[in-house]
């Protein structure tokens, strides 16, 4: 197993940053809204995460590769809500001009605050995004606030830990997740079809034409009950729900998160979120292009607007000087 390292690289032309540690791989660009585009066990012939194939597709597309950041996360209808403090009106980003979609944060670039091998053989690494008033974002977003991002990688796998601090003098609103594209099949010998998803969902949100809430919770259908369960199919036919989370059983305890298994090989890559993100957006593109996205939110889709409780959506204000922190984990488990 090679030693534990953290190195400056390149992904194409762009810096990067590579950690390596108990037999895992992860990159991340910071210049690219802090992206990590590779998480990898070399040795075992084991890439857990999307791979963009050129620059541009980081560039133009880095939501559909490796895990960015969002802020707030998926969409919100007209680009707009209010809160008792303020409105907010967000530039419309979406390909049909009718919603602001991912945030701000995920194209942007970070700063690397710190990097270090420690003496227990792990590595660390903390990214930094410090909003503040001369951000670009400063217009449709009149706070100022930090984001930190540390990841530590281990043989105990990829860490990640999350605090933001909201450094204005108002509450702000608080909407997280991570778009989280992850490689089927992740064995270099695997087959699409050997591959199951399992994931700690709840009920289904009823969508619209726009897929924004409707405000109605339904009940699970028979293929979405099946994420509880034994797993679904995680490719091979279009795949687009979004849902509210609730603990499953995973190895006798109850888990947040989600679990990618190889069932030819009995390997898993097992995505432990924290309880704190109680919506998935889950996603396949059209089921062909080897991915599936199990996207943890702290809020529901276009939360700010649905007419329900803030315990419902998941909506919330930071208040000034406050802070939110939370942490998740993806590693590998052989049966």
């Amino acid at each position: 197993m090679s030693q534990a390292s953290v190195q400056n690289v390149q992904f194409y032309d762009e810096p990067a940053i590579q950690l390596n540690a108990g037999g895992y791989q992860a990159v991340i660009v910071p210049g690219r809204g802090a992206n990590m585009v590779e998480l990898s066990r070399p040795e075992e012939g084991l890439s857990f995460l999307r791979i963009p194939g050129t620059i541009e597709q980081l560039r133009e597309s880095g939501q559909r590769y490796g895990i960015p950041p969002l802020f707030p996360p998926n969409r919100i209808e007209g680009g707009k809500f209010s809160t008792p403090h303020r409105d907010y009106t967000f530039p419309l980003n979406s390909s049909d001009g009718k919603v602001f979609m991912h945030g701000i944060l995920h194209k942007r670039p970070w700063q690397i605050q710190s990097s270090s091998v420690r003496e227990d053989g792990s590595v660390e690494v903390s990214l930094l995004m410090n909003m503040n008033r001369d951000g670009d974002m400063f217009a449709y977003y009149p706070h100022e606030f930090t984001y930190v991002l540390t990841y530590f990688l281990s043989e105990h796998g990829l860490e990640q830990q999350i605090r933001i601090t909201n450094l204005s003098d108002e509450p702000m609103p608080l909407g997280v997740g991570f778009h989280t594209a992850l490689k089927v099949p992740f064995h270099q010998e695997g087959q699409e079809q050997d591959y199951t998803l399992r994931v700690s969902v709840d009920k289904q949100w009823e969508l619209n034409s726009e897929f924004l809430p409707t405000g109605v919770l339904l009940p699970l259908d028979e293929t979405d009950r099946e994420l509880r369960q034994d797993g679904i199919r995680p490719t091979g036919e279009a795949y687009a729900r979004h849902l509210t989370g609730r603990a499953i059983q995973h190895k006798g305890s109850d888990f947040y998160g989600a679990v990618l298994t190889d069932q030819q090989r009995q390997i898993s890559l097992v995505y432990e979120v924290d309880p704190s993100f109680g919506h998935w957006t889950i996603w396949n593109d059209d089921g062909v292009s080897g991915f599936i996205c199990p996207e943890p939110q702290t809020w529901a889709i276009n939360a700010p607007n649905i007419s329900l409780p803030d315990e419902i959506t998941g909506f919330q204000l930071l208040a000034p000087g406050a802070e939110w922190t939370a942490s998740s984990r993806l590693y590998v488990e052989h049966q």
